[in-house]
């Protein structure tokens, strides 16, 4: 019998930070300095006042502090589900692309505050962090891209990536984190169905990614038990999300390369398959001179994933609008801006941007399609714009800035950060820069917001 789930839980627990290399440490600090300032920027979005609204009615600990102004406490699950949803709610947070998970939403929540709590340090908060990613990308990458079609993939592989970074800091031994293992594959959920009408169901997924996680961590360091072959057993997760799978890649490689490193970040704040056509789009519009009325059409060429997931000429709403390539397309061409503040109902319905949509075409290219199954981290899109006086412009983007393979430096990030968090004050803001760029210093985690 196959036994992926019971190696992937010693792998696990094996990982320590004394034993991680200083790129991988860097890495976990940004990944959280990311998702920790995306945060903050969308805890005032409208779904975020619902669960804040929410968990007022419910009698609070405080254990643990939420990412929003004034960093309120609360206990470690409200925390861990309201931060979770601040994180997600603007598509800003970052996105490892050969899973197609966005591991900091189903990491970070947890791993800070469930540190809070057990005043754990900075360095165990890395440690777990690591870990988490670990989880979360190794089993997105045994079910996509199959899986993708109808599985929101952070969402069900979020009570596994949750429940080891929950497992490490609970210092769980390698029989409790299969036994964690098991109990969170069981309830793993997550349904692209919300976005035929805008639902907020995306936030809903992250949340309870956290949620489970802690709670299969905690139930198994109490001694309840979850099946040892959740993953890839007969009826199994693996099995049941992916009618195409590879079971490998739970398991190759250990100790060579932490998937940390192969995380990428958002400068838009849409969905990352429309990241490299938005790129394209910034690159034409730096080396060419035209009008959008010069415009007569506009063809995208891409992978069957970004197609199948964001080729919606005619989104109802703003929140569609983030996963629609032709709105991306034409909002970049007309306002030059993708942040958050783009995508409204006002300027959804904007005609000189509804009329670009009209003259864009989607379509799967069979080389980018096939270059995207060799290489799961090449999101490619090539761009063609014809022009009325005959000219044509052709521009091909395969790892968009904020890609692992074309990263952010340290300085981009710190600027995507305080441009997010430009509602604290100057001190509060720098003061939080600081600990974060020094976490492994920090003797209790909880010091970052006091």
């Amino acid at each position: 019998m196959s036994e992926e789930t019971c190696r992937l839980a010693s792998y696990l627990c094996g990982i320590k930070y004394a034993e991680l290399d200083s790129d991988t440490v860097d890495a976990a600090k940004k990944c959280i300095e990311d998702f920790i300032g995306v945060a903050i920027a969308g805890s005032a979005k409208k779904e975020s006042e619902i669960w804040k609204k929410y968990y007022s009615e419910r009698k609070s600990l405080s254990e643990s502090h939420t990412f929003q102004l004034g960093f309120q406490q609360m206990e470690v699950e409200q925390a861990a589900a309201l931060n979770a949803v601040f994180g997600h709610v603007m598509d800003m947070d970052d996105v490892h692309n050969a899973s197609i998970v966005h591991l900091g939403v189903i990491t970070v929540p947890t791993a800070v505050a469930l540190g809070e709590k057990l005043h754990k340090s900075g360095t165990d908060v890395i440690e777990s962090v690591v870990a988490g990613y670990e989880a979360g990308a190794r089993i997105g990458e045994a079910i996509n891209p199959s899986s993708y079609k109808y599985w929101h993939t952070t969402g069900v592989v979020g009570p596994f990536a949750a429940g080891a970074t929950a497992a490490k800091l609970l210092n769980l031994n390698e029989e409790q984190m299969l036994n964690c293992l098991g109990s969170a594959g069981t309830q793993a959920a997550g349904l692209w169905e919300f976005l035929e009408s805008g639902a907020m169901s995306k936030v809903l997924h992250t949340a309870n990614g956290n949620l489970c996680g802690i709670r299969a961590a905690k139930l198994a360091g109490l001694g309840f038990t979850g099946s040892p072959t959740i993953l890839e057993g007969k009826r199994g997760f693996v099995r049941a999300l992916a009618a195409e799978f590879n079971l490998t890649r739970l398991t190759e490689g250990y100790g060579r390369k932490y998937c940390i490193l192969e995380n990428s970040f958002k400068p838009y704040a849409c969905c990352r398959h429309t990241h490299s056509a938005n790129y394209c789009i910034e690159k034409i519009l730096e080396k060419n001179n035209f009008s959008i009325d010069d415009i007569a059409a506009i063809i995208d060429e891409t992978y069957s994933t970004a197609v199948q997931t964001t080729n919606d000429p005619d989104p109802e709403n703003a929140y569609a609008a983030k996963f629609s390539v032709q709105f991306c397309i034409a909002a970049m061409l007309v306002l030059h801006d993708l942040s958050d503040s783009v995508f409204t109902p006002e300027n959804v319905a904007d005609p000189r941007i509804r009329k670009l949509m009209s003259k864009i075409t989607v379509k799967m290219d069979p080389e980018l399609d096939r270059e995207f199954h060799d290489d799961p981290t090449q999101w490619s899109h090539r761009i063609t714009i014809a022009l009325k006086d005959g000219r044509t412009i052709t521009e091909r983007v395969d790892f968009p800035l904020g890609d692992a393979k074309n990263a952010f430096s340290w300085d981009m990030e710190d600027r995507k950060f305080r441009r997010l968090t430009e509602k604290l004050s100057s001190s509060e803001r720098e003061n939080l820069l600081d600990k974060l760029h020094s976490l492994e210093k920090l003797d209790d985690v909880s010091a970052l917001f006091k």
